[in-house]
């Protein structure tokens, strides 16, 4: 591989402006039989072509690296894939496997049944990609090709998965698994509906696949029960999960989910309409629209496809019994008119629908608070973030705290709101790492980096060039005024954007302030105070600087954000960015090696350039990226390279 495959390869429909790396591929891979420009173009604008493209370039500069081309028939149930090719250069890491499984997609969502397609019959390669993948011959093509090479035909019926193949479509293509097919009396578009028996007898997965398990049993070691645990083994995104059918029998959380819950019942209760014995959720909604709040936090607790809350009437008052998880054969038809309204509703973020509109080839949720006062991205950015997806074939959506429940509906997630542990940010974090949906900033990065204690301790153990610093609980407080020299800084372990960050002038101001920040920690952090006019942040990405920022020192404070008394105005410096390039080596080097000590997401690290060399003050999970301050220089493609590096991992192994 060369050293540009480090960039992510994004699948997406092709445009005009792709022609000359289309043309080029097409030169590379065959000396026969070869697609022309004009051919390409007309294959562009018709209604029944879909061309796919994997692109690796930076969004400004595409870059073809591979493509598949898919046929469709009018009132055929049949599609073709015309071609597939993949540049030299980047074969032998699953980038067919890729274009394969958007082309069963798309042929999917046409409503197809299954997909052929001919290929020569020296190309063990290629051949050996369909076989894998369960495609089988239907017929011999003697002398089928221009230069008279014989081909054959092969064919794979997309919804009968054959147990001994692993099919390619991916997450694209939702797996619905029942007892019997008639258990679903309803078609569902762009899903594939298995059952439970020929879901067990396979042997593999598809990694992210949305699986939604609707057995008719769900106890402990039965068939739906292990269907969720083979589902998670295979690295698939299965609803209910098994742990949630244990804690559904779990009378702890049981008891739990009832306090919670029981009250809001009550309260719904009191508006008009009947009293009812249950309240049916599917997928988090109610057709009662008493209960709409309460099925989600119901769906939120245990996410089970169907859930049933049983309700006691005693005295004239509602409290809740039970929660079950009743099977689709207890539905009756009223009952299943609205499971199939809400299942369609649940998967309304992951089917495309057709038509002559380009569609997004991921999903990407952007989690922001409208209403917070110091964002780590201003509204420019958020429409720069929402833009870049665009670019790259994909979509973003700007949601809040209370889309919890929609989460799954994602690809991936960009969080762009202050993080904390103790905060929902945190909760939507460890949510998307369960659902298998890729995001930044990951749970693990706003541990390692929101807590100043822990990383303390990682700096000095890794020998990364710091302030001086000491943890320290209250019986160490006169010792700690002997160790350091004044003024210092004091921090409480998780603070942000310089809050929680004191200085103090004495061993006395020492003790005075850290009584006070003590209430709310049991341990404090004290660092040496290293005066300077302008902190540098650089920006890394996977572990590669990606842009570098001075922020100067507000005007008369010692550090580049002063905060009012009120707790919601403040002041800040100036800023300055420049190319990586004109940074500091020792700076940039320096604040990688802190960086990659977290992780391989976004993160910002602030350095104090010294007459003793570079210092890391700390290392931010959840860097600033404002319209016109950090992009300052590389402008849209800063970006394009987020959103690129998120979008890659959706489909890495």
């Amino acid at each position: 591989m060369t050293s540009t495959q480090s960039n992510a390869v994004i699948l997406r429909n092709a445009m005009p402006a792709d022609i000359d790396g289309l043309c080029a591929l097409e030169t590379a891979n065959f000396t026969s039989d070869g697609i022309t420009r004009a051919s390409f173009l007309r294959f562009l604008r018709r209604s029944s072509a879909r061309l796919l493209v994997a692109d690796a370039g930076d969004g400004e500069h595409p870059n073809v690296v591979g493509y598949g081309l898919l046929l469709l028939r009018e009132n055929s149930i049949t599609a073709r894939i015309y071609s597939l090719a993949i540049s030299k250069d980047w074969r032998g890491i699953g980038l067919g496997t890729q274009l394969l499984a958007g082309m069963e997609n798309l042929a999917i969502e046409a409503g197809c049944l299954r997909i052929r397609l001919e290929v020569r019959i020296e190309n063990d390669t290629a051949r050996g990609l369909y076989e894998r993948h369960g495609y089988q011959k239907v017929s011999d093509l003697p002398g089928y090709y221009e230069d008279g090479a014989d081909g054959i035909r092969l064919q794979h019926d997309l919804y009968d998965v054959i147990a001994e193949k692993s099919p390619a479509v991916s997450t694209g293509a939702p797996l619905i698994l029942v007892d019997r097919l008639s258990d679903i009396p309803f078609a569902v578009s762009g899903a594939r509906v298995m059952r439970v028996r020929d879901y067990l007898a396979l042997d593999h997965g598809v990694r992210n696949r949305r699986v939604i398990n609707l057995c008719r049993s769900y106890e402990y070691l039965s068939r739906g029960y292990y269907c969720s645990l083979l589902a998670a083994a295979r690295a698939e995104r299965v609803i209910p999960e098994a742990d949630v059918l244990l804690d559904l029998n779990w009378k702890r959380l049981q008891k739990a989910a009832r306090n919670d819950l029981g009250p809001q019942i009550t309260e719904a209760l009191t508006k008009p309409g009947d009293h009812p014995t249950y309240v049916d959720v599917y997928f988090g909604r109610s057709t009662d629209k008493r209960f709409r709040h309460i099925a989600q936090r119901a769906f939120d607790q245990f996410r089970c496809p169907i859930l049933r809350l049983h309700l006691n009437n005693k005295d004239g008052k509602a409290s809740l019994r039970e929660i079950e998880a009743p099977s689709l054969s207890q539905l009756n038809s009223g009952h299943m008119t609205a499971f199939e309204a809400a299942l369609r509703a649940y998967l309304r973020g992951r089917v495309r629908k057709q038509g002559n509109v380009t569609q997004p080839t991921a999903l990407v949720a952007i989690l922001h608070d409208p209403d917070e006062i110091m964002p780590p991205s201003d509204k420019d950015a958020l429409a720069l973030f929402v833009q870049a997806a665009a670019d790259l074939g994909a979509r973003a959506e700007l949601i809040t705290a209370k889309d919890f429940h929609h989460l799954s509906e994602f690809d991936a997630l960009l969080i762009r709101e202050t993080t904390a542990l103790d905060h929902h940010t945190y909760r939507f974090a460890k949510r998307a790492v369960k659902e298998g949906i890729p995001v930044i900033d990951d749970p693990d990065s706003m541990l390692r980096c929101t807590n100043k204690v822990y990383l303390a301790e990682l700096l000095r153990t890794h020998r990364i060039p710091a302030p001086k610093s000491a943890i320290f609980d209250k019986r160490r407080i006169g010792e700690i005024g002997q160790q350091f020299s004044f003024p210092s800084v004091l921090k409480v372990p998780d603070g942000c954007f310089s809050r929680g960050v004191r200085k103090v002038k004495s061993p006395e101001h020492l003790a005075e302030v850290a009584s006070d920040m003590f209430k709310n920690s049991e341990l404090l952090v004290i660092q040496e105070y290293v005066e300077t006019t302008f902190d540098w942040r650089i920006g890394v990405l996977g572990g590669e600087a990606i842009f570098a920022s001075r922020y100067f020192m507000a005007p008369g404070h010692w550090q580049i954000v002063k905060h009012e008394d009120d707790g919601k105005s403040y002041e800040e410096g100036g800023f300055e960015t420049v190319a990586i390039e004109d940074a500091p080596q020792d700076i940039v080097t320096t604040a990688l090696a802190a960086a990659r000590l977290m992780g391989d997401g976004l993160y910002g690290v602030d350095m104090k350039e010294t007459p003793n060399g570079p210092m890391v003050i700390e290392v931010n999970d959840n860097p600033n990226i404002d319209g016109g301050v950090e992009d300052a220089v590389l402008g849209m493609e800063l970006y394009r390279r987020i959103i690129a590096h998120l979008l890659g991992k959706i489909a890495r192994p």
